[in-house]
């Protein structure tokens, strides 16, 4: 009989990646997946630990996943990703239910590390410092819809940003060989995906630790290449190496969604500084009024963050009078959460939550007012959206509900399409927009 395994992926897409891996090498073994977790003998919780709240959410999970033991199925609970990665045998004296450790560069090694503390009985702890070799042959197990998918392209980081613990806990930056990429784009498109997310901690300084000339454009260039690949979307673009050549490919070619994501943190110069950000205010803001001027229209993505230590009524301040200039088209902002062992939380001058919370809502109330108003203006457009769902709108008539191009998976809103006509997931059908709220569009087939 085989033995059932069931799992939580928590956090960033790039833990969903190597969560898929884990499941694809465990069912290729011979493991029956399901989402029952009272059925499952081996429950896997891939955690995250960016920000006070995901760790909490990563350990009031695994807490809930070892009651599995009493009254399910479960036999072996593993733990897996940053949160094991940072505390790794702390963790095991706190939750003893836990049976086996997998770091964020040890997914590989799942099978072999349940299967020795099957067979060992004993807690078993797998922390390789090497990231996976021909990972384009490793069996995946895609969670999203079969017409979607993310693909990562490389893994850590390297630019050290004071408040942030990913580098400690995810290593460098290594990027994966292009031709590893183009197979495993060949390999998703056999099997129905169209739409390509493609995940880094940070996208463009991909290749530039190969030194051979690597980079996203020349990726770009290859993936185009791929007749069944319908959008290529790019996630996250650090302002620093977005070049010339990088912008010119995304406008120039139909397949790259025109969206960017480009994670900024902060505007005021001050605050940038303490951060450890390579950029400045008058570079980040000469590279938005390049987008900004480009045809065809892009679509602009920020993530900001209030309450850093040190952060000024001035900072601030200048932090609001930046986002109603450039009229973010998307905006997620998150308040300062300090990492134990970084930098930033070590300085004295940490913020009061009081004051971190009312910027957090002040920021979020200019941006829904301006994201509202930026899809007014969208009225009118024609453009093309994938179908994911048919839901009723509430008076008895069917819609679809989708996204466009500009709109990403989970973070952005959705457009719903009225009399869709005969149309199923995974469709994608031209339509025009005919109204815009705060975070979701109204729109015509064509």
């Amino acid at each position: 009989m085989k033995r059932k395994i069931g799992f939580i992926s928590l956090g960033c897409s790039k833990n969903l990646v190597d969560t898929e891996m884990m499941l694809g090498i465990m069912e290729n073994a011979g493991y029956e997946m399901t989402e029952d977790l009272s059925q499952a003998q081996v429950i896997i919780i891939n955690t995250c630990t960016f920000i006070d709240p995901a760790k909490e959410e990563s350990i009031q999970t695994i807490l809930q996943a070892a009651e599995y033991k009493k009254t399910g199925k479960c036999e072996k609970l593993v733990a897996a990703g940053c949160l094991t990665q940072q505390y790794q045998r702390d963790l095991g004296k706190e939750i003893p239910e836990i049976d086996v450790f997998i770091g964020t560069d040890s997914w590989q090694h799942i099978l072999e590390a349940v299967n020795e503390s099957y067979d060992k009985n004993e807690k078993v702890y797998s922390f390789d410092t090497k990231p996976a070799v021909n990972e384009e042959l490793i069996p995946r197990n895609t969670l999203t819809p079969s017409y979607s998918a993310y693909v990562k392209i490389a893994e850590g980081c390297s630019n050290g940003c004071t408040f942030c613990y990913i580098p400690y806990v995810r290593g460098p930056m290594h990027s994966r060989p292009i031709p590893s990429i183009v197979h495993e784009v060949r390999r998703l498109t056999a099997s129905g995906t169209r739409e390509f997310n493609l995940i880094a901690q940070d996208l463009s300084c991909y290749g530039r630790d190969l030194n051979n000339g690597t980079n996203l454009a020349g990726l770009l260039k290859e993936l185009v290449k791929i007749k069944e690949v319908k959008w290529i979307r790019l996630f996250y673009l650090y302002p620093t190496y977005f070049d010339s050549e990088l912008l010119h490919i995304i406008l120039t070619e139909d397949k790259i969604c025109k969206y960017v994501d480009i994670p900024l943190q902060h505007i005021s110069d001050t605050v940038l500084r303490r951060m450890h950000r390579r950029d400045t205010s008058e570079s980040i803001k000469t590279l938005l009024r390049k987008i900004r001027s480009s045809a065809p229209r892009m679509t602009i993505r920020t993530t900001l963050m209030v309450g850093f230590p040190g952060e000024t009524d001035e900072d601030f301040n200048q932090l609001c009078d930046f986002i109603k200039e450039v009229r973010f088209d998307d905006m997620g902002a998150f308040k300062f959460s300090p990492q134990d062992g970084t930098p930033a939380a070590r300085m004295t001058d940490q913020i009061p939550e009081e004051i971190k919370e009312n910027r957090y809502h002040e920021l979020m109330a200019i941006q829904a007012a301006i994201s509202e108003e930026n899809n007014e203006d969208l009225i009118g457009m024609e453009t093309e959206a994938l179908v994911e769902e048919l839901v009723d709108d509430g008076e008895g008539h069917i819609q679809a509900k989708g996204r466009t191009s500009f709109q990403a998976p989970e973070v952005d809103g959705n457009v719903y399409i009225d009399n869709p006509g005969n149309v199923k997931p995974g469709d994608f059908l031209k339509v025009r927009i005919i109204d815009g709220y705060a975070y979701d569009l109204i729109a015509e087939k064509i």
